[in-house]
């Protein structure tokens, strides 16, 4: 409750920014409010302040979101995906 309170006036606290790239392709989204995606394990969530992680996506869709918006879909042949610093980075061949 009281780190709520804390940040309430600030939507950029609770927020990431995601760099989507591919080998010819790059694009920054600030503003991230969470993204879902595949692994070999299964569906998982990622949330500003999330510990580092790095895994590979599988072959699908993943979705992010932005405060206030509808969820926006990613069509990803697999990628690598790291997160760390509060930003998630998005690597495959082709977007």
């Amino acid at each position: 409750m009281l780190y709520a309170r804390h940040h309430e006036g600030d939507p950029f606290m609770n927020t990431f920014i995601l760099h989507l790239q591919s080998a010819t392709q790059y694009e920054r989204i600030e503003n991230v409010a969470s993204f879902v995606g595949e692994d070999d394990s299964g569906s998982f969530g990622v949330l500003a302040g999330h510990a580092r992680m790095m895994t590979s996506l599988v072959f699908g869709l993943a979705r992010f979101r932005t405060p206030g918006a509808d969820w926006e879909f990613l069509a990803l042949p697999g990628a690598l995906l790291y997160f760390v610093d509060n930003q998630l980075h998005i690597n495959t061949r082709r977007l």
